[in-house]
């Protein structure tokens, strides 16, 4: 009988302090529902630090091309160094711009980068974890060498980047 009044006045407790918070995102929501995009303050990112993985080639190219475009500091990281000396040239002339060889699938590599990082540039402010290998090929075409290297490149080099930046 205690319990369940316990329950009871712990749920009530819960609600009330939900209540206001659900209310006030419907309020924001609405707000932001009438105020055109054109006159809403807009995020700068000018001058924070961004590193790219995989920015040697592809996605990740682009995506260097296009934040160098806003005075950020870019840090690019790839597997093929001169990948990177490549991308480095399409960059906006203006940018800072650090460049790191890392095999992502290596662990140990990845935390070595990152502690040079935070020693020469600083902190990161945005990550992109874009770094990934495809083979091309069906599962059962695939060497298990090569299955573990996609493994640690697409699911955990994402953990062990994201864990070292922080």
């Amino acid at each position: 009988m205690i319990s369940s009044i316990k329950k009871k006045i712990s749920l009530i407790i819960l609600m009330a302090y939900l209540i206001p918070d659900v209310i006030l995102g419907y309020c924001e929501d609405f707000v932001h529902f009438l105020i055109p995009r054109c006159f809403r303050r807009k995020k700068t990112i000018t001058g924070q630090t961004v590193l790219i993985t995989g920015a040697g080639s592809g996605v990740g190219r682009q995506l260097a091309i296009e934040f160098s475009k806003h005075s950020v500091c870019l840090v690019m990281l790839d597997v093929k160094r001169s990948s990177l000396i490549l991308t480095e040239k399409l960059l906006n002339p203006g940018s800072r711009t650090f460049i790191y060889d890392c095999d992502v699938s290596d662990r140990e590599r990845v935390y070595q980068v990152a502690r040079d990082i935070k020693e020469q540039v600083g902190k990161v402010d945005i990550l992109v974890n874009n770094a990934g290998i495809v083979s091309g090929k069906g599962l059962l075409e695939i060497p298990d060498e090569k299955i573990e290297k996609t493994m640690q490149v697409n699911s955990l080099s994402h953990f062990w980047v994201s864990f070292s930046c922080s």
